[in-house]
C-alpha cells in the first residue's frame, strides 16, 4: 500500500508540474508581443521590450524590435538597442539605425546602447566594420563618458587594436563618477582575460564602492578578467557585504578565480 501511495503522489506531481509548466501557445504570446510592441503606451512599449530579454520570443520579432530604434522615446530606443545587439547577423539590418543613434540621439543612455550594440554585432559579423568609424569618433568626442567608456569597449570588441582600447579604458578606473569608473570596469570585464592586466586597478574601484548594485558587476569583472591575485580583494568585500544580488556576483567572481567561497 505504502509503495502504491508513493507511485500515485508522483503520478500526481508530474501531472501538476507538468500543467503548471506548460508554456502559453507560442503563436499567441507572440500575437501579443507584437501588439505591446506597437502600442501607443510607452510603458507597454518599454515592459514589452524588457520582457523580451532571454525570451523565446525575441528572433521572430527581430523585425519588430529593429524598427524601435527610431522610436519617439529615449528609453525604447535605448531598451531597443540592448535588445537588437544580442542577435548578431540577425540584427545587421539595424547597423544603420544604431550608427545613427549612436552620433546624434538627446538620449545618452541611447548612444551609450547602440555603442555597445554595435560592438556586439561586430564581433559576431567580423566582415561588417561599418561601426568603426563612429565608434571612434564617440570614443573620443562624445559628451557623455559613459558612451565614451563602452565604444573604446565596443572596439575592442571588434579587436580594434585591443591593447590600445584596454589602456584608455583603464583611465576611467580613476574617473571621479562612480558610474564611469563602474561601467569601465564592466568593459573590462567583457573582454575576459585580455584585460587581465587592468585587474589591480578594478580592485580598488571595488573597495571604494557605495553601491551594491555598481560592486556586484564591479565584482563580476574581477572575475572575468581572471587574476587570481584579486582573490583577497574579493574575500574582503564578500565578508562585509550585505545586499544579496551583490553577495552572489562575489562568490561567483572568487570561484571563478578558482576560490572557495565560505559558508
Amino acid at each position: 500500500m505504502k509503495l502504491l501511495a508513493a507511485i500515485i503522489v508522483c503520478l500526481l506531481t508530474a501531472v501538476l508540474v507538468q500543467a503548471a509548466d506548460k508554456p502559453e501557445d507560442k503563436a499567441a504570446r507572440l500575437e501579443k508581443a507584437r501588439a505591446g510592441l506597437k502600442s501607443t503606451d510607452v510603458e507597454v512599449r518599454r515592459q514589452t521590450l524588457g520582457s523580451l530579454n532571454h525570451s523565446d520570443l525575441s528572433d521572430a520579432l527581430i523585425k519588430e524590435m529593429l524598427e524601435m530604434l527610431k522610436d519617439d522615446d529615449g528609453e525604447v530606443r535605448s531598451m531597443a538597442a540592448t535588445a537588437v545587439g544580442t542577435h548578431g547577423e540577425m540584427a545587421l539590418p539595424g547597423v544603420p539605425a544604431l550608427i545613427a543613434q549612436l552620433k546624434g540621439d538627446s538620449n545618452k543612455e541611447a548612444r551609450e546602447t547602440a555603442a555597445r550594440a554595435l560592438g556586439r554585432i561586430g564581433k559576431a559579423v567580423k566582415t561588417n566594420r561599418d561601426a568603426v568609424g563612429p565608434l571612434r569618433q564617440a570614443a573620443d568626442k562624445d559628451a557623455d563618458p559613459v558612451t565614451r567608456v563602452v565604444a573604446l569597449g565596443a572596439l575592442a570588441m571588434m579587436d580594434e587594436d585591443v591593447p590600445g582600447q584596454i589602456t584608455a579604458m583603464r583611465k576611467y578606473l580613476h574617473d571621479d563618477d562612480p558610474l564611469v569608473r563602474m561601467k569601465a570596469c564592466h568593459a573590462l570585464g567583457m573582454l575576459g582575460t585580455a584585460a587581465t592586466a587592468a585587474a589591480p586597478e578594478i580592485v580598488p574601484v571595488l573597495e571604494r564602492e557605495t553601491d551594491p548594485h555598481r560592486r556586484g558587476y564591479i565584482a563580476r569583472s574581477l572575475g572575468s578578467t581572471g587574476d587570481p591575485e584579486s582573490l583577497p580583494a574579493l574575500y574582503k568585500a564578500l565578508k562585509k557585504e550585505m545586499d544579496g544580488g551583490a553577495k552572489g556576483e562575489i562568490r561567483g567572481a572568487i570561484e571563478k578565480l578558482g576560490g572557495k567561497p565560505p559558508e
